[in-house]
């Protein structure tokens, strides 16, 4: 699961009890408001609208505080909308009173809220709905008819201090006009007796309730005209003393395409348990009702308090990670004294459902009394927001406040003047995620995992450069293009994407990439000075303060400690700059970023890289006289002159704005790097140098240089087939021997071995019988394979350097030079084919 950083929305409250993510309108596709509030208590309760900054700004600041009301002792709400003029409507329940045991029995109202239609509007306008002591929790839906709004409301005693005795279930219909203050709204009581200490509901026009009873489910028969109602399970038994048993909150979860793959639920009233319960394997997807449901304890918080009262206020399930199965998530209150595992939110994810068994792990260490969850970003990421508890006589938080849980899959540190951004594989996640940096010279850079086999949106005229895996787009001249990390050899290609649609596409691989969107804010190209060039921190505000104050300076090169005397008086300048590491246990950098800028006829200098080992690709921002480019030497290095370059001892090739460069580096035929004897990457002596005419005295070239470690280029090597990606077995095909790695051991060095196939049946492979095979993927841009074990997840490779007669190993860490684990596949046969390593020793096979 990847992490949540938390976002203040407003800290120092008095109290807090209640959280909800609020869409203002029913069609509305910008990312929902908050509503939060606390009970009160001796002070009258203002109901807080919290407006959404975002995808506006990234400063946390910015969730502007609109009051829509204030109440005494409001306790829950709801929304819907109302008056059907497409706005949604707050439905509230106050005037509940201090506590269980000094309830108002004149209070328990239900309003609602009327919507200004402006958000920045504030106090709107109350209309009652209907009035039973107690009211504790209140769903809007259609239960008995489908042309009215209806709100079930839901009282947890009928009077003070009484736990004992059934509370109503009491259903109200809107009238035909209900702005209209002399019409009323039709009451029935669904249930006159049936539930005891309903302190929670889940779900829409079905109802789940958590109370004494356990879990039950209520609905109505429209056939029958007839409310029904089924008990699910009872949940914690009784225990002397204690008044609380059964639940006393409850969720349901989807998995995959069952909406009601489990049930959640705390037991027992404010409780110390999480239970789920999961139906019969044959039971129909959705159905609840008439499935048999079976309990299983995931955890428990440890002994009840003295008011026999535990630490868990509200749970929700929500599929925060994206891979079709809702988590179970549990809002912890806190304790006295405190402790780490009452406080804050937990999530409990499905692994064996059927065997009720979830992992477990911490979200969040502040005080939760309620979660609220939705695309509060963006519509690719679900967050969660929370308020803490601290309500007088029950728990009170030291420092009450309103949280957003942003979603990162990206996290970043500080590394002296420069970002470590880390980043998921992704082939590991099921999510997209963005992180805007920097914007400079007309572009906002962004940082971007889009998971394997998913359409991602671009605006018009975004640029891209691949850091990782490839994207497909189809043109506006109906084209098909692809990206990968390089392009030909010495070649450009263009950056943006005009894909008719609007969208690119990632295949099995997966991508990352560096996204550049157009700014109005940091100028508009030629840029005569480097004033105009300021670049400017765009971290977001759920990182650290520390990365969000971070200054990216413009530094004249000549003031580099490596320049060593060089570049003097240049105006030749150096932006560093920005590292990308994978997010696992191997952290292997992906890449280096970092940007440079040079005036009109600037050499950035002839170099050959003989003491880095990296493969260089540059993508122009700006190319201010539209002649800049890069030149590299066409004769051996020996006969090239750096300083006082010959004319013919070199070629160029112009980048324009928006373009990327593609190899300039040696490289063998089969498109690997040729290496040096120490081990660097072999380049010819290469340098940018801007373009020398200009229509102004200055035009800057701003351009990105990303530093990889050594890769592939496009190879153009007839020699090899290409089988689709998926899943096969190492066979020999005359003595039925097949390859796996030894017992499935995934630690890196493990020998593959060979063993006899026994006869294993086609349809049961990948599943029953996984350490004999394989799953094939091409290399993007190339002709190579990997070759993963379905066991244990590694590669096939070879220790380095690759000798003849080595054996092969597994190995799951970054192999050298990414070459020892790539292969040739080709053909021998009508079916047969073999596989050989094509690095350093073509004859290793």
């Amino acid at each position: 699961m990847h992490s949540f950083q938390p976002l203040a929305i407003q800290t120092s409250r008095g109290d807090g009890y209640f959280i909800e993510a609020f869409p203002f309108k029913t069609d509305d596709e910008s990312p929902p408001h908050v509503i939060a509030y606390g009970l009160g208590g001796s002070q009258v309760s203002v109901v807080s609208m919290f407006l959404n900054p975002f995808p506006n700004s990234t400063d946390s600041k910015d969730w502007e505080q609109v009051d829509l009301a204030r109440l005494r002792y409001p306790v829950g709400m709801t929304y819907a909308d109302i008056t059907g003029n497409g706005f949604n409507d707050v439905i509230i329940t106050d005037e509940y009173g201090p506590s269980m045991d000094d309830l108002w029995m004149d209070g328990g109202r239900i309003v609602w809220l009327q919507n200004p239609g402006n958000s920045k509007t504030g106090n709107w306008r109350q209309r009652f709905i209907g009035r039973s002591p107690s009211m504790h929790r209140v769903k809007a839906g259609h239960f008995t008819t489908r042309d009215r709004v209806q709100v079930a409301g839901f009282p947890i005693i009928v009077r003070a201090g009484d736990r004992t005795s059934p509370a109503p279930v009491v259903i109200y219909t809107a009238p035909e006009y209900p702005e209209n203050d002399n019409q009323v709204w039709d009451e029935e009581i669904a249930f006159p007796d049936s539930f005891r200490l309903v302190h929670d509901v889940d779900s829409l026009d079905q109802i789940l309730l958590a109370g004494r009873e356990g879990i039950s489910l209520i609905w109505y028969d429209e056939g029958a005209k007839m409310w029904n109602s089924r008990n699910l399970g009872s949940g914690t038994v009784p225990s002397p003393g204690n008044p609380y048993w059964g639940a006393g909150c409850v969720a349901l979860g989807g998995v995959k395409l069952d909406s009601s793959g489990y049930i959640g639920t705390a037991e027992g009233f404010h409780g110390n348990r999480v239970s789920v319960y999961v139906k019969e394997k044959n039971a129909m997807p959705g159905e609840i009702a008439k499935a048999n449901w079976t309990r299983h304890v995931l955890h428990d918080f440890g002994p009840l308090n003295s008011r026999h009262e535990g630490y868990i206020h509200h749970v929700i399930c929500a599929d925060i990670d994206g891979d079709g199965d809702d988590e179970l998530l549990v809002a912890c209150m806190g304790s006295n004294p405190p402790t780490w595992e009452r406080t804050g939110v937990w999530c409990y994810k499905p692994l064996d459902l059927p065997s009720g068994k979830f992992s477990r792990f911490k979200l969040s260490d502040a005080s939760a009394a309620r979660i609220a969850v939705g695309h509060f970003r963006s519509k690719n990421l679900l967050d969660f927001a929370t308020i803490s508890y601290s309500v007088p006589g029950y728990f009170e938080s030291p420092s009450p406040s309103v949280i957003l849980h942003a979603s990162s899959l990206i996290t970043a540190t500080r590394l002296n003047d420069e970002v470590t951004f880390r980043v998921p594989r992704p082939s590991d996640t099921r999510l997209v995620d963005e992180v805007a940096f920097l914007d400079v010279a007309s572009r906002k850079l962004s940082l971007v995992v889009v998971p394997p086999f998913t359409q991602y949106g671009t605006s018009e005229g975004a640029g891209l450069k691949i850091l990782a895996g490839r994207v497909f787009w189809t043109d506006k001249n109906e084209a098909q293009q692809e990206r990968t990390q390089a392009t030909n050899t010495f070649g450009v290609i263009s950056t943006i994407v005009d894909a008719k649609d609007g969208y690119i596409l990632t295949q099995s691989e997966g991508a990352v990439l560096l996204l550049m969107t157009k700014s109005e804010t940091s100028g508009r190209p030629p840029y005569s000075d480097m004033n105009q060039l300021e670049a400017r921190n765009i971290i977001p505000a759920h990182f650290s303060s520390t990365l969000q104050h971070m200054e990216f300076p413009w530094v004249k090169v000549e003031h580099r400690p490596w320049a060593n005397g060089r570049f003097k008086d240049l105006e030749f300048y150096n932006l560093t700059g920005f590292h990308v590491r994978y997010a696992d246990d191997s952290d292997s950098l992906l890449c280096h970023m970092q940007l440079w800028t040079a005036g009109v006829g600037v050499s950035a200098g002839f170099h050959n890289h003989t003491g880095e080992v990296f493969c260089e690709i540059h993508a122009c921002i700006v190319n201010g006289t539209g002649q800049g480019g890069m030149h590299w030497a066409t004769v051996p290095d020996g006969d090239f002159n750096p300083s006082k370059p010959q004319t013919g001892t070199s070629s160029s090739v112009v980048v324009p704005d928006m373009y990327e460069h593609g190899p300039l580096w040696r490289t063998r035929k089969d498109g690997l790097p040729s290496l040096r004897d120490n081990g660097t990457v072999d380049y010819p002596w290469h340098a940018w140098i801007a373009g020398g005419k200009s229509s102004s005295p200055q035009a800057f070239d701003v351009w990105v240089a990303f530093e990889f470690p050594p890769l592939l280029s496009r190879s153009f090597q007839g020699e090899g087939v290409r089988p689709r990606d998926g899943v096969y077995r190492l066979v020999n095909t005359s003595t039925d021997i097949v390859a796996t790695v030894k017992d499935g051991d995934s630690t890196d060095g493990t020998p593959i071995v060979t063993q006899r196939s026994n006869g294993q049946p086609e349809e049961m492979a990948s599943t029953q019988y996984p350490y004999t095979y394989w799953r094939v993927n091409l290399v993007p841009g190339t002709n190579l394979f990997t070759i993963t074990n379905l066991a244990s997840s590694s590669k096939a490779s070879v220790a380095w350097p690759p000798v003849a007669n080595q054996a092969l190993v597994g190995s799951r860490s970054a192999a050298v030079l990414n070459t020892t684990s790539m292969w040739t596949i080709v053909s021998t046969g009508s079916d047969a084919t073999r596989a050989y390593l094509p690095a350093y020793l073509p004859t290793y096979r």
